[in-house]
């Protein structure tokens, strides 16, 4: 194609528009991106130092979502606290309304009366010749050398041996005799008195001397056995809600024959060495009733217990409680991370990790506070509740502490989030400043180089007549 050959008017022109299109071209993609930078091309130090804030506000928006994760954890763990302590005030409530009831016992009713049985005696015998001294001599008294006088109970026998009659004494016997095997003897009121250690024992005098001459024979002599008073009927115990249980008198004689019966009985029974009879209830929260039960000292009819069973109810509820609180312990997560279980928090709040914040957690489940279940009817005692009431005090100030730990960590958290996005926000807004077109500034600009446009093809069609007009001259 051959070249077109323009005037110096019409290239003149020419530049200018092609000036102009470039400059309208840069002003509207201001105006369409918004940016007077777009690339390193437009302003390297702008365009690197904007896109280094933007970047860090970035990485501090990411945190930010993490930091968000923080403060709801927090807030979860902080109403976990708050639930926890309003079910411990309730515990308090309950274990103090036990307080107020009548305590009862964890130990079983025990009966105790009087049995109509005689006393029981050790065998004894005493000699029938009055007025001995103890410096008799004992030929005296009949013995030749050589003669001996025994006592025998229960088949262990004492000797003595009046060795040489005319020098040993009445006091030498009664003292051989006092060293008998299961006896004693003494001089009482000039008359020896042989008496056995045991009310079940029997005593018999024998020897080759004459015993007559110091009041005793051959004749056996046997201890008086407990026997129970003659009684008819029958003696009724009744152990809670067991069927009653019967004693029948009639066939009672001896002590020994009363313990036999005793001992088959449900109830725990017994008589002691003064005769006193003890029932005692095979549950202690069995009542005993007592029919015929006067010739033995007890008390008839209904026999109560101690026990309570609204102390026994409130037991219950707290218990409920305890476990109540163990479940929303449990319960107090988020997005996994339990600060009442026992797990941990780190916070970060930069993008380096450098600035960061450790949360511990706790056990804040019932046995984590030191509040401990109560044991089978422990609150039938107040001594068992007063020791609870102390463990639930403490744990109502393990919990205010806490709260108090998580709610300060929380402030100091929600701090820093607030701080990062208006960080974010700054670093946004230094970025924009670098970057950012003025649109008015720019649009302004547009219609000048619109404006400057229509005179430049104005000019142009100008130069065009006069390079026309030129044209015809020639």
């Amino acid at each position: 194609m051959a070249d077109i050959t323009l005037s110096s008017a019409m290239r003149q022109n020419l530049l200018s528009l092609q000036s102009t299109a470039d400059m309208m071209s840069t002003t509207q993609n201001r105006l369409s991106t918004g940016l007077k930078v777009n690339s390193a091309l437009d302003d390297p130090t702008a365009f690197f130092t904007a896109s280094s804030l933007n970047s860090r506000a970035g990485d501090l928006n990411r945190l930010l979502d993490s930091v968000g994760n923080s403060v709801q954890t927090v807030k979860a763990a902080d109403d976990g606290i708050t639930a926890i302590t309003k079910l411990v005030e309730s515990a308090q409530a309950t274990a103090r309304q036990a307080l107020q009831k009548p305590a009862g016992s964890t130990t079983a009713l025990t009966l105790t009366g009087t049995t109509a049985i005689d006393a029981d005696t050790a065998a004894t015998i005493t000699g029938s010749v009055s007025g001995l001294a103890g410096t008799d001599t004992l030929d005296g008294l009949g013995f030749t050398d050589g003669q001996t006088i025994t006592m025998e109970i229960d088949g262990a026998v004492t000797t003595y041996t009046a060795t040489t009659a005319s020098t040993a004494t009445v006091a030498d016997l009664v003292a051989g005799l006092n060293g008998a095997t299961g006896g004693s003897a003494a001089l009482v009121d000039g008359a020896i008195v042989v008496t056995s250690d045991s009310n079940t024992d029997t005593i018999t005098m024998g020897g080759t001397a004459t015993i007559a001459s110091v009041g005793f024979d051959t004749t056996e002599v046997g201890a008086t056995n407990a026997q129970v008073a003659a009684m008819t009927g029958t003696l009724s115990i009744t152990d809670g809600t067991n069927a009653a249980e019967t004693i029948d008198m009639s066939g009672i004689d001896t002590r020994a024959d009363l313990e036999t019966a005793l001992a088959a009985l449900t109830v725990t029974a017994s008589i002691d060495a003064n005769n006193n009879i003890s029932i005692t209830a095979s549950d202690y929260k069995n009542d005993i009733t007592i029919a015929a039960g006067d010739d033995f000292g007890l008390t008839n009819g209904v026999n109560a217990t101690t026990y309570n069973n609204e102390r026994a109810t409130l037991e219950t509820e707290f218990n409920n409680l305890l476990i109540q609180i163990d479940q929303l312990a449990g319960d107090a997560s988020f997005n996994g991370v339990n600060l009442l279980d026992g797990d941990s928090l780190s916070v970060v709040f930069n993008e380096d990790g450098t600035s960061s914040l450790s949360l511990a957690g706790v056990t804040f489940d019932s046995s984590g506070l030191g509040v401990n279940q109560a044991a089978a009817d422990a609150f039938q005692s107040d001594a068992n509740i007063n020791a609870t009431m102390s463990e639930l005090g403490n744990a109502i100030s393990s919990l205010r502490s806490q709260g108090s730990t998580f709610g300060s960590n929380l402030s100091v958290i929600e701090v820093r989030q607030d701080f990062t996005k208006n960080l974010v926000n700054t670093l946004e807004t230094g970025a924009a400043d670098l970057t950012l077109a003025d649109v008015n500034e720019e649009s302004a600009n547009l219609l000048a180089l619109q404006t400057r446009q229509q005179l430049s093809t104005t000019t142009m069609s100008m130069a065009s007549q006069a390079d026309q007009q030129v044209l015809r001259l020639f």
